[in-house]
Formats: C-alpha cells, sequence, structure tokens
C-alpha cells in the first residue's frame, strides 16, 4: 500500500476538538480515608488503591468487589473541586456540565468532549454500563450527544448544538482554558511521585491510557499545549486489498465486544481485558463489564493482573502480542500536543470570582491553568491508496 502525504489540506473545523482527559494524581481525599476504621473493609481497599501494606485477613474476607467503583467515587476529588473555571470558544460554561466523571486506570478523572456512552459502548443498556458511564451526568443547557468516528465523520442532520465539538479556530482564545484546583492539603497517596495533575489529548472515541501516556501538569504554573493534527484516510478501494497486505482495518472489519467503533486503542484494552480475563479470572475495575456479571479482580489477584498487563504490552512476547493482535485503523485522528510553561502571579487573577479567597502561597502550590489549543488553521494528512502489484482481498 502506498502511503503518501494528501495535497489538499484539511480545515481543522471539520474535525472535533481533542477529548481532554484530567486527573488529579491524588487517590484520595485524606479527610475522607481517615474517616474509615483501620479493620474496616473500605479502609482496606483503600490502602491497596494506595500500594501500600494491607491487612491480608480482612481483604481476603472481602467477597465482593464489585462496589469498588463507588467507592473511588466516594474517596476522590469531584470534578466539581478541581475544575474551578473552564471556558470553550470564548464562552464560559459550567465546569460540571462541560467535564464528565470517568473512572480510568489512574483512578476518577474528569474529560471533555468525549463522545456519549450511548454511542461508546456496545452494550450501555446494561446496568454496568450506565454505572461506569456516570449516567447521572448532564450536558451543557441546548446541546446534544452525536455520534461520530474517524471514517463516518458527523452524521449530516447535525443539531445545533452538539457534542463531541467541534474545533472553531486557532488561538487559546477559541480554544479550551482551564483552571484546577490540586488541593494538596488533601493529599493521601499519589500514583506518581509528584503532586499534580495527569492530563491526555485523546480522539474523542477512545479511552484514555492515563497510566502509561498521560502527561504531567504542576500546580503554580501555566501552560500552554499546542495541538497538532495526525489524521491518516484510506482510498475507498483500499478496502478491496487483504488486510494483511494493507495492515489497517476499517472501523465495520472487527467487531469488538464492549466498544461499537473500532480502534487500535480500543482494541488494546478489550485483548489486553481478555487476557486478564482468561488467566486470572477477573476484570480490572476500570474496564467496563459487557454483561454486568463479570467478577471484579480483588486484592488476591492483583499480582495478576499486572503481570498480564504488562506482557501485552511487550512486543513480540510468548502471550498475545496485543499491539501486532489489533491492526491500525485505515482512518484515524489523533492530536499530538506541545508544552510551554511559566510560573503563575498572584496579580493576575484579582478579577477572578473563584480566586477571591485564594492566597499567593495556596495559588502556588495548587492552581494550574491550561490553555489547549490550535495554531494552524489547516492541515496535511496521511493518506492511504494502493498500487500496482497490490495484493486484493480475497
Amino acid at each position: 500500500m502506498l502511503v503518501s502525504i494528501n495535497p489538499k489540506y484539511t480545515r481543522i473545523t471539520d474535525d472535533p476538538f481533542p477529548a481532554v482527559t484530567i486527573c488529579n494524581l491524588n487517590q484520595a481525599y485524606k479527610s475522607k480515608a481517615q474517616q474509615f476504621s483501620i479493620y474496616s473493609f473500605d479502609y482496606t481497599i483503600i490502602q491497596m488503591l494506595c500500594k501500600r501494606d494491607v491487612n491480608v485477613t480482612i481483604a481476603d474476607s472481602i467477597t465482593d468487589w464489585s462496589n469498588l467503583i463507588h467507592l473511588i467515587h466516594d474517596i476522590s476529588q469531584p470534578c466539581s473541586n478541581m475544575i474551578l473555571q473552564c471556558k470553550y470558544a470564548g464562552l464560559e460554561f459550567n465546569c460540571t456540565e462541560l467535564f464528565r466523571p470517568i473512572i480510568t486506570d489512574n483512578g476518577l478523572c474528569c474529560v471533555f468532549n468525549m463522545i456519549d456512552p450511548k454511542f461508546m459502548y456496545r452494550n450501555y443498556n446494561t446496568s454496568a454500563a450506565k454505572s461506569f458511564a456516570n449516567e447521572n451526568y448532564k450536558y451543557p443547557e441546548g446541546y446534544e450527544p452525536v455520534d461520530w468516528s474517524s471514517e463516518a465523520g458527523y452524521p449530516s442532520d447535525l443539531p445545533e448544538k452538539f457534542i463531541p465539538m467541534k474545533t472553531v479556530g486557532t488561538g487559546e482564545s477559541v480554544g479550551l482554558s482551564i483552571v484546577l484546583d490540586v488541593e494538596s492539603d488533601q493529599y493521601y497517596c499519589s500514583t506518581s511521585d509528584s503532586i499534580g495533575f495527569k492530563i491526555l489529548l485523546h480522539n474523542p472515541l477512545e479511552v484514555p491510557n492515563m497510566r502509561e501516556i498521560g502527561l504531567l501538569l504542576s500546580p503554580g504554573r501555566e501552560t500552554k499545549i499546542r495541538i497538532q493534527p495526525e489524521k491518516v484516510e484510506s482510498e475507498r478501494y483500499v478496502r478491496y486489498i487483504s488486510k494483511n497486505a494493507r495492515k489497517c482495518l476499517f472501523e465495520d472489519e472487527e467487531r469488538l465486544d464492549i466498544y461499537n467503533e473500532y480502534t487500535q486503542r480500543n482494541c488494546g484494552v478489550e485483548c489486553s481485558a481478555s487476557e486478564i480475563s482468561e488467566t486470572c479470572g477477573c476484570l480490572p475495575h476500570y474496564v467496563p463489564r459487557l454483561y454486568g456479571n463479570e467478577t471484579t479482580c480483588s486484592m488476591r489477584e492483583s499480582n495478576c493482573v499486572e503481570r498480564i498487563r504488562l506482557e501485552t504490552m511487550l512486543l513480540k512476547n510468548s502471550r498475545r502480542d496485543c499491539a501486532d493482535f489489533c491492526m491500525p485503523s485505515c482512518n484515524d485522528l489523533s492530536y499530538m500536543p506541545s508544552f510551554f510553561s511559566a510560573p503563575l502571579i498572584h496579580s493576575g487573577f484579582e478579577n477572578e470570582k473563584f480566586a477571591e479567597n485564594i492566597s499567593k502561597a495556596y495559588l502556588e502550590k495548587n492552581i494550574a491553568v491550561v490553555n489547549i489549543y490550535f495554531k494552524d488553521t489547516t492541515y496535511r494528512n496521511q493518506k492511504n491508496s494502493d498500487y500496482i502489484g497490490q495484493a486484493l482481498a480475497v
């Protein structure tokens, strides 16, 4: 297959703004974690989440780990506390409507512009899927969720306001601007060796891989993130070339069990989850339940889960190679960020309502300002086409 640069420019306003997922590195509010008796199930589970020594006798007596997601919601920093202010396309929004809570492999996070769960998950009507997707979340007034994919694009009959939102222009004034509070005094345990946030820009169709590729954001700094889109498109007749020859898949050529649309990332999540389920007999809490009756992995299976997870990440290992098994998408959209940051100054927030009771010391220790935007109105994408002698599909 011939890979070339498309001579025609693509306008950024034809695509959605990237999904943006943000996680506090803190896994539990100190004030909430310290309320539990050290002999309670909840305290024991929190120690497990924090990767600390656990009372094995208590852990072994826990027979049902299915409420782990609810506990994570209860003990984690809510999006309303994390995100103090948010603007998109020059308009200020209610941040709890712009950002949806989501359970990831890095704990409870907040995501902007992700496709609605009813379009993402194949069996969304199961109670387990709805619980995982936080069905009580409400979109900003007047906005409707719509289906979108890298291959089919947006539906032809778009409402006036919709999610995932399109990119509207260049520059930080019409990008996504947010103010974050890390609440460092509430730190109980961190997923890293630091205090701060993880952030990831990703395709709205995909679940974020926060643990492995999330990038760090520091409090006390303003960070500007410039976006460079990377798009792959395939000519229509590429479909008639054998899969092994073209080395990519169209979205209807591989049926996923959890997700409606095929992407390499979503396939990788399922591949790893399948290996964990077959070997360890359970599913990690951050993987949506397909039928609702799957067993949630307990502390007893944690070593098995981590071993299989790492094995499926390795290239050319003895176990199924998920990176090789999950081919790239023939039509794909991703976003490459460039980070620039500088220290915050307290005087810059004098006219902001949320900063009325914030001292200079608190600002420097807890507040992060992030501006995410495109710098160019157009870009050139990668185009897949055939060439003479290419093997055809049977």
